[in-house]
């Protein structure tokens, strides 16, 4: 049978005698009374009184609520932390509007602040209305300023009949000679605030203090290289230890339980087994749950409410697609997915509701249109009240219409923890309600903000029933016994804390009543205190600390002088045959680098132009990825348009100049100011072809300086232009489409010159850096230009990019005829020995042989890994997809 978590039997008189038994906390609370109620049904018992055993302060809530009832107090409207918080922010809010003095960085923060304060002073009955005390909180500017919120705040709650729990018990001891004494047993008890200690001296006819167990514990300590080394061997030690003595009831007490708890829960699944199908089983208790913030079920009700607002982030909407626990039937199509890709090209990490709502209802995919998102967005801008302010009480109404449009929590069932989660939801909503007690009207955004913080507040820890292994925060552990014990973060900077005193009461009062974290020595002191209890509650004390946490070195808590260093002896991570057998493996490669062949129906579909042919010859599994299995990488969020977009407003604005230009004679005989006046209007058309959506996004004053960049490239790029021979602009964004092999293309030739011998110049506008060298080889990298020159009409006498770039501006192509400066003539010495060509006909038709056969290539379904070279790879994206730095990996 195993042992239980606290020994009942020294309570047995006590509770005979007619004492009640109070705990420091709810948990230690509940496991005296489970072990009662077990200890009970174990004896034979069918039917028993219900153990007196209860928390100490909500003893004291129930005796003030006796004496409000016996008439010997005043009623109180009792408001909780968080309504308590939203007062403390009117008041500082309205102090430092009204003062003008200072100006706070972090306003919650300090309302936290002051409201612990606050219960602080009360609970160690200090008199704020004491001559001498009011005049040491003057001593200091920012005690000063607190006493002011305090006055502040103490009219706001006596105006309104309203007081916090501490106001209660204030009340009670009051009151307390009046109302019947009791016997009391005070239980685990380290520190009692004199408050709550004066409080049960005036209400119990007789207090006993049951004193933790002398220590008695085999003490020992053990060191790790950082803190998941650590946390691996606790969680390897507490799978062993169970393995071995199913009976034995371990605890493990975490330093710092918000940032452990995760990544311990974490090895204790892999040790335990519990990461796939046994995810429910893990024999662990966690003592403190997640904020229900956090929990998937919940934060997505809360992103659903966000999207009332004006604004939205493309991450949250991402999110909403996904969520299981809304009823979006097309979020998980190719439509929603298609959706998701269009709102990363917009390149906008924060987009308006109103367009949102638009671009969800106008998204087209064949003929597929609109996405059920955009019918929930709908509705919900249909209802005015969202727009309309109303006290917190109200709110609830509305946000559950909206939720009810969002179809929250989802169509599938829920699993125990997640119902669980939702019932907390609803009483978290119930909650809500005493907010109209300290607020008035309020729009919806600070509603959503206030549900929020009380969703912060609430702690979503699942029922379930006690296991022999316990995962603890410091406090809870107190007084419950275990077989071992093990003390996590026993480093010298938490174990004990530093001081943290009070800014906002002054040092020396904090240091004369010795108040919490007051000083170093209150601080040795609790600490030394809580370990005495750990060291009587358990037959094997294991203690533990990192070496080195976030990249500094450490030391052991100096509290373990007395623990005696042991290497603690666990078996591996792998087992050893299971290692052998993996030592021994025979590895067996399969070349699978040919997908299908692609059929006449798909190559209808497949389509593409020249960027088809550059994957292809970039990687082949990089074509096959994009153009047949439809697979993009998301783009980056910018502040600004992206490269992508500055090269489209370049082609326009210089499409948009040739189209009033013409030829190289009316450009010689433009004067300064009628070139000025074209290159201002071609960049405004320009920017004006931009989509209007996109252009609000960034405003006007971006524009101008858009217009401005523009207009410098394109002086600079006539200059270069007048330097040429004399040339008539042809063809101006020309559509060709052309077959080449079994894939027919479609091609835009940016221009095509025709020259004063008759021949054609095509060239295609580049605002990177190019160079000749990537047209050369079996793989040519940057194969536009080269099926330019197959797919237009006419022979072209040369290729060339047009670079236009800031102070960078020229011409770099190949040609028969130097065509314009840059252009090179000499064949032979550019191909090299990369391609046997000694003239440009025959590089043509080493050309057309490499296109062709990269077409065909693509169309027999040549897929492998193959980088032409290393910076293929850079802005590719598909690493994700095709692994290829893991391939080395897998063969070591």
């Amino acid at each position: 049978m195993p042992r239980t978590l606290y020994d009942i039997t020294p309570l047995v008189a006590l509770v005979e005698a007619g004492f009640v038994l109070l705990t420091p906390n709810l948990r230690l609370c509940r496991q005296i009374k489970s072990e009662w109620d077990a200890n009970m049904a174990a004896s034979g018992a069918t039917a028993w009184e219900s153990l007196p055993v209860l928390p100490l302060e909500s003893w004291l809530q129930k005796q003030w609520q006796h004496g409000v009832n016996l008439g010997h107090t005043p009623a109180l409207m009792q408001i909780g932390p968080a309504q308590a918080l939203e007062l403390w922010q009117q008041v500082i809010a309205s102090d430092e509007r009204d003062s003008g003095s200072y100006s706070l960085l972090r306003p919650a923060a300090a309302g936290e602040l002051a409201s612990q304060s606050r219960e602080t002073l009360l609970r160690w009955q200090v008199d704020t209305g004491n001559r001498r005390v009011r005049q040491s909180f003057r001593l200091d500017n920012d005690c000063g300023t607190f006493l002011r919120w305090q006055d502040l705040f103490e009219g706001k709650m006596a105006s309104a009949g309203q007081g916090t729990a501490v106001d209660a018990v204030r009340a009670l001891l009051e009151c307390a000679e009046k109302l019947p004494k009791c016997r009391v047993a005070l239980l685990e008890f380290d520190d009692i605030p004199p408050l709550y200690r004066a409080a049960v001296n005036a209400l119990a006819e007789d207090v006993r203090e049951i004193s933790p167990p002398a220590a008695a514990a085999d003490r020992r300590l053990h060191t790790f290289a950082d803190r998941r080394s650590e946390l691996q061997a606790v969680a390897r030690w507490a799978a062993v230890t169970s393995r071995e003595q199913p009976a034995a009831t371990l605890g493990i007490v975490l330093s710092d339980m918000a940032a452990d708890r995760e990544a311990l829960e974490y090895l204790l699944r892999r040790e335990f087994d519990c990461l796939g199908e046994n995810y429910t089983s893990l024999p662990v208790n966690f003592s403190t749950g997640i904020p229900l913030e956090r929990a998937p079920v919940a934060r997505d009700a809360l992103a659903a409410l966000a999207m009332s607002g004006r604004r939205c982030s493309v991450a949250a909407v991402e999110s909403l697609l996904r969520s299981r626990f809304l009823k979006l039937r097309d979020a998980n199509t190719p439509l929603g997915n298609y959706f998701i890709s269009r709102l990363y090209e917009a390149g906008r990490e924060q987009l308006d509701t109103a367009d949102l709502r638009y671009l969800a209802s106008e998204v087209k995919l064949g003929d597929v249109k609109g996405l059920a998102l955009g019918q929930v967005l709908l509705s919900i801008s249909g209802m005015r009240e969202l727009r309309q302010s109303a006290l917190p009480s109200q709110w609830i109404a509305r946000f559950s219409q909206v939720l009810e449009l969002w179809g929250w929590p989802g169509n599938g069932p829920l699993d125990s923890l997640e119902y669980q989660q939702v019932e907390l939801w609803y009483r978290t909503l119930d909650e809500f309600k005493g907010y109209d007690a300290v607020c008035s009207a309020i729009d919806m955004e600070r509603a959503l903000q206030l549900l929020r913080s009380s969703c912060a507040r609430q702690i979503s820890q699942p029922q379930t029933e006690d296991g022999n292994v316990q995962v603890l925060g410091p406090l809870e552990a107190a007084g419950l016994t275990f077989d071992q014990l093990w003390l996590c973060g026993m480093q010298a900077g938490r174990w004990p804390a530093a001081a943290r005193p009070s800014p906002f009461v002054p040092q020396s009062l904090q240091r004369e009543l010795q108040m919490p974290h007051a000083t170093a020595e209150r601080e040795w002191a609790f600490a030394s205190g809580l370990l005495a209890q750990y060291a009587g509650s358990t037959s094997i004390l294991h203690a533990s600390y990192c070496r080195q946490l976030d990249d500094v070195p450490e030391l052991p808590s100096p509290l373990l002088e007395d623990f005696q260093a042991v290497d603690i002896e666990l078996p591996a991570a792998i087992s050893v045959a299971w290692a052998q057998q993996w030592q021994q493996r025979q590895m067996v490669s399969v070349a699978d680098n040919v997908a299908p062949a692609v059929d006449a129906a798909e190559r209808e579909d497949i389509g593409g132009g020249s960027a088809l042919l550059e994957d292809q010859s970039q990687c082949p599994f990089r074509a096959f990825a994009r153009r047949r299995l439809r697979v993009e990488p998301l783009p980056a969020f910018s502040l600004a348009l992206s490269p992508a977009d500055r090269g489209s407003l370049l082609h326009d604005a210089l499409n948009a100049l040739w189209a009033e230009i013409n030829d190289q004679s009316s450009l010689l005989a433009l004067e300064d100011q009628s070139e000025s006046r074209l290159v201002s209007e071609a960049s405004k058309a320009a920017i004006m072809e931009f989509p209007a959506r996109r252009r609000r996004q960034f405003g006007a004053a971006y524009w101008r300086l858009e217009e401005q960049r523009l207009g410098s490239l394109l002086t600079q790029w006539l200059e270069l232009e007048k330097s040429r021979a004399a040339f008539v602009v042809a063809q101006r964004e020309l559509d060709v489409s052309f077959s080449l092999g079994q894939l027919q293309l479609r091609l835009r030739v940016d221009r095509i010159d025709r020259l004063d011998d008759g021949s054609q110049l095509i060239i295609d506008y580049k605002s990177g850096i190019s160079r000749v060298q990537d047209w050369l080889g079996d793989r040519p990298g940057k194969p536009q230009l080269l099926l330019y020159g197959i797919a237009a009409p006419g022979e072209a006498a040369a290729l060339a990019f047009a670079q236009v770039r800031p102070r960078e501006c020229k011409f770099v192509g190949l040609g028969r005829v130097e065509a314009a400066p840059g252009i090179g003539t000499d064949i032979a010495a550019v191909a090299g020995d990369r391609m046997d060509a000694s003239d440009w006909d025959s590089m043509n038709t080493l050309w057309r042989d490499n296109l062709e056969r990269l077409a065909q290539e693509f169309v027999s379904g040549e897929a492998q890994v193959d980088p032409l070279k290393s910076t293929s790879c850079t802005w590719c994206g598909l690493q994700p997809l095709c692994r290829i730095g893991a391939a080395g990996e897998e063969s070591a």
